[in-house]
């Protein structure tokens, strides 16, 4: 088996400084006493004359990967050109994660390494990863935890490079197994030695602290808690008792042989695992006994079990006896919540402040300035800085204000008028997307709003670096969510937008024949911004947002216009080209991921979509609306994350800690009556 990661990669680092320094503690017990055989031995030693190691070809495929470990029992392998020259290495990690994330057994292995979707660029990953023959065991271990502490290349497996010449020519590959094979057989020859008197007991991870799955679960659902908790084992048990164990090793032997995610795990261990007397150990085994265990049976996760017994209290793997102490026993870490990139490194991204208008802009300029920039506000350039939004040019056509008038005289016309940004809308470039997103939708006592403004010394006048709205809360889901594991990571994965959505009954409607001024002052009364338009038979025919105000405002088009001819205009417009579906791309349904709403609105630059469930009638399909949702929905169930509930929450994880049984099942047993 592949062995664990150290600590969590760099989405994780804020959680794990304590477990950083418990891994170094636990390290240096083994390798920094003078007598250590980490400390005398060196790789070559070790490793001999006689190296069998798996090389692959760039232009080998995953599913060529796959099987190739899974029939050498390696966990890990160098990919190297036709030439020799090292320009990767793969693990068994790396094959369960495209596995978890949907990839083809056809894709080349360059194209993966280089994907984004790998652990790292080859560039970086191999001079990290790359030792010498002549270097001592200890040195290879230190290596090891700082590349986990590094957070950027974590791994327990190095490339060995010979140490003649440039000590560029690839030697082998080698893993914590070797160095755990180099403690239980080297140690016998060292007198000197201590004698190591813990038992199993001592160093295995209780069952209480056993992340566990039932056998209801898909093998995807087995590889994501794999992938999340960052544990190279989970146990698959029920009430009654444990089917067995998956393990990287598993998940590389399933995708090599064509294994659908979806498949169930409990008729993958029927057919896969039927002997689980393989994987067990004795609670008072010695630490040496474990150790030959599992390289005899060439394993590196057992369950342990009492003396004379077969009810599991716990697990061990090669990780607990290459870095074990009794100071190490705690419970195992759950990911952090997820907090998003920063509203800086969006900024980056994006420009967010697109236009400043001038102190005696109209209201006509402003609006096209906006329509013309692709944002939903620009910035006026009084003092301080004043912020002009959609709804505030909605506010004034309803009112009926000409696109004559000036922007100063409708902002101090107010009943209330602004004299400035609130400062609580003032946030720091620092701010992390979900933070951003719980101060739009008010969660700190404010009224919802669509906007914040990015201070900072270096920005426009006034200090402002750029305005961030809620559809920038979905770029940055979008972004920063790439993968399916990064979905399962964040909790965006299990999220649909029935859960955050606003039921039809909370929506605005109106009708062809009302006006476009009674259309968008129904958005005013309700306080949303989507207004949905029925027509003589009540199916839907369009919407009516703010936008609509914003375009209507610098065309000049007058507010007692009906909704039935601004519809005609803008279908006019566009070419005529939605007038048989005018809602396309704006209808999702309520099943769908949260996460891939938000890549809709982002893909067309909408701040609203219609809510649908499909029927079919007499062999008619029909949609028949069931709420709405908005930019403003998608920041709420983004800033769940970070009120500690990540949209639905990963709490799902703590039921899988733990076992209310846990009896091994007999081969006998399970094969008659499971």
């Amino acid at each position: 088996f592949r062995s664990l990661e150290i600590h969590p990669p760099s989405w994780a680092r804020s959680a794990s400084d304590r477990r950083d320094q418990a891994t170094m503690a636990a390290l240096g017990e083994v390798v920094q006493k003078e007598d250590s055989t980490l400390a005398r031995l060196t790789v070559g030693e070790l490793l001999g004359d006689h190296v069998e190691s798996c090389k692959l070809l760039p232009h080998y495929t995953l599913g060529d990967a796959a099987e190739a470990l899974a029939t050498s029992g390696k966990t890990a392998a160098g990919v190297l050109e036709k030439s020799g020259t090292v320009v990767g290495l793969l693990t068994e990690n790396d094959l369960m994660r495209a596995f978890f994330e949907g990839s083809s057994p056809d894709e080349p292995l360059r194209d993966w390494l280089n994907s984004g979707v790998a652990r790292g660029s080859p560039e970086l990953l191999v001079p990290k990863l790359s030792v010498r023959t002549s270097d001592t065991l200890a040195k290879v271990a230190e290596q090891m935890v700082a590349n986990a502490a590094s957070a950027d290349v974590a791994s327990h497996h190095v490339l060995v490079m010979d140490a003649e010449e440039d000590g560029s020519h690839f030697h082998a590959v080698l893993s914590d197994l070797d160095l755990l094979q180099a403690l239980c057989g080297h140690n016998k020859e060292n007198d000197k030695t201590t004698p190591d008197t813990r038992t199993v007991q001592d160093v295995m991870k209780p069952k209480e602290n056993v992340f566990t799955c039932p056998p209801s679960c898909t093998m995807s659902e087995v590889l994501k808690v794999l992938l999340l908790t960052h544990q190279n084992s989970v146990l698959v048990v029920d009430e009654e008792g444990i089917y067995g164990i998956v393990t990287p090793r598993d998940a590389v032997r399933a995708f090599a042989d064509g294994e659908s995610r979806a498949a169930g795990v409990a008729d993958w261990l029927r057919r896969h695992q039927p002997d689980t007397a393989n994987r067990l150990i004795e609670s008072t085994a010695s630490l040496e006994q474990a150790a030959e265990t599992m390289t005899t049976r060439k394993v590196h996760h057992l369950v342990v079990v009492p003396p004379g017994s077969i009810q599991a209290i716990g697990t061990l793997s090669s990780r607990d006896l290459v870095f074990s102490t009794k100071a190490r026993r705690s419970p195992p870490c759950l990911p952090p919540v997820w907090e998003g990139p920063t509203v800086g490194e969006q900024l980056e991204q994006h420009p967010k402040l697109t236009h400043l208008c001038r102190r005696s802009v109209t209201l006509g300029e402003a609006a096209e300035m906006i329509l013309h920039s692709g944002r939903t506000c620009a910035a006026v350039a009084l003092s301080p800085l004043r912020l002009l939004t959609e709804w505030d040019i909605m506010r004034a056509y309803v009112e009926g204000w000409n696109g004559d008038r000036g922007v100063e005289e409708w902002l101090q016309s107010q009943e209330f008028p602004r004299s400035a940004v609130p400062q609580h809308l003032m946030i720091p470039p620092s701010m992390h997307l979900t933070e951003a997103a719980s101060l739009m939708i008010g969660a700190k006592g404010a009224t919802p709003c669509h906007h914040l403004v990015v201070k900072g010394a270096h920005g426009v006048t006034g200090g402002w670096l750029g305005v961030f709205s809620a559809l920038d809360i979905a770029r940055g889901l979008c972004s920063d969510v790439a993968t399916e594991l990064d979905a399962a990571e964040a909790g965006a994965d299990q999220t649909r937008v029935f859960m955050v959505m606003k039921p039809i009954e909370a929506v605005p409607t109106c009708r062809l024949n009302d006006t476009i001024q009674k259309a968008l002052t129904s958005l005013l009364v309700a306080r949303q911004g989507a207004c949905i338009v029925l027509d003589e038979g009540n199916f839907r025919c369009g919407l009516i947002t703010p936008r609509c105000a914003v375009e209507a405002m610098s065309l000049g088009v007058p507010s007692h216009n009906t909704v039935a001819s601004w519809l005609q205009k803008k279908t006019e417009a566009g070419g005529g080209a939605d007038t048989n579906d005018p809602l396309k791309h704006r209808e999702v349904t309520a099943g769908t991921r949260l996460l891939d709403a938000a890549k809709v609105m982002v893909e067309h630059s909408l701040h609203h979509l219609v809510v649908v469930e499909e029927k079919t009638q007499a062999g008619c399909s029909q949609r028949r609306a069931l709420g709405m949702l908005s930019s403003l929905d998608l920041a709420r169930g983004v800033a769940s994350m970070h009120c500690k509930c990540p949209f639905v929450t990963l709490g799902w994880l703590w039921q899988m800690a733990g076992s209310a049984s846990c009896a091994i099942w007999a081969s006998d047993a399970r094969a008659g009556g499971a």
